[in-house]
């Protein structure tokens, strides 16, 4: 005889569950249970509960405190977080396509190092995207912009991920804009990038261009001088040949790396 599949949790079993562990929330493991679908938490003193990998779909958690709670992996698609507060729980890897998270307390909240959710983990690129649209607007109206600011930038990434080589050219584009800036999120992936340019074009001017100058410092000053496009003073090494003109190819690069960290630079100040 096939085994009996365990019957989902109610409210009523979460509450007995609580009244068991001393009539507090705190170091009670549920992880790895089913709770009814649209079960009804709220007003409940969830603190430091443990929920990772639980299927909790269209739960209503709102008005409970669930401070420290681990929901790590936890299936929560349209579960309803109005009011909730969720200070220093832990999300990481949670599923929250359609989740209403508007007004819940969202302070100090745990998402993981590289702030991935469940979908995009799934490979669901389409509800991935959507939650992290979710989660960039739920922390930008409560002020915290730089959370909203990396919850862009996995936004933008399931873009690239979802794009078809079909259109190679915009492929293409979303990984320039990926390496160069983050989106517009890493000022100091520009800062990186023009010191490679500057860098590895004066070792290239070195030892395959033609100077007036077998010096590295003065190709180096030639190769900051053309990627700044401030020009080159009363004295510059002179170069013949292919040096010379990729000077001029280093200057249109230099000129976009600069306004593109400018733009980057002040995005993230002026928030």
């Amino acid at each position: 005889m096939a085994e009996e599949k365990e019957k989902p949790l109610t409210r009523e079993d979460v509450l007995k569950a609580i009244e068991d562990n001393g009539g507090t929330a705190k170091g009670l493991d549920l992880s790895g249970k089913v709770f009814e679908v649209g079960i009804d938490l709220s007003r409940i003193d969830l603190g430091n509960v443990i929920l990772q990998d639980t299927f909790l779909a269209e739960a209503n958690f709102q008005g409970v405190l669930m401070p420290n709670a681990d929901l790590r992996g936890a299936f929560l698609v349209s579960a309803n977080f109005h009011g909730a507060s969720l200070w220093f729980a832990d999300l990481e890897g949670a599923y929250l396509s359609h989740a209403k998270l508007n007004d819940a307390m969202l302070d100090e909240i745990k998402w993981g190092p590289q702030y991935i959710m469940g979908e995009e983990i799934a490979r669901d690129f389409i509800h991935a995207k959507e939650v992290y649209r979710r989660l960039k607007n739920c922390h930008q109206q409560v002020g915290m912009y730089d959370i909203a600011g990396k919850f862009f930038y996995r936004e933008m990434e399931i873009k690239r991920k979802a794009q078809s080589w079909k259109k190679p050219h915009l492929k293409l584009w979303s990984w320039v804009m990926r390496m160069l800036c983050g989106y517009g999120e890493k000022p100091e992936r520009v800062v990186t990038w023009a010191a490679v340019v500057i860098f590895g074009l004066a070792a290239a001017y070195y030892f395959w261009g033609s100077f007036t100058s077998s010096s590295f410092w003065d190709t180096l000053y030639y190769s900051a001088a053309s990627f700044t496009a401030l020009g080159y003073g009363s004295w510059a090494p002179q170069p013949t040949g292919w040096a010379k003109g990729m000077g001029a190819v280093e200057a249109i690069i230099g000129v976009f790396s600069i306004a593109l960290f400018l733009i980057t630079f002040t995005r993230k100040m002026t928030r």
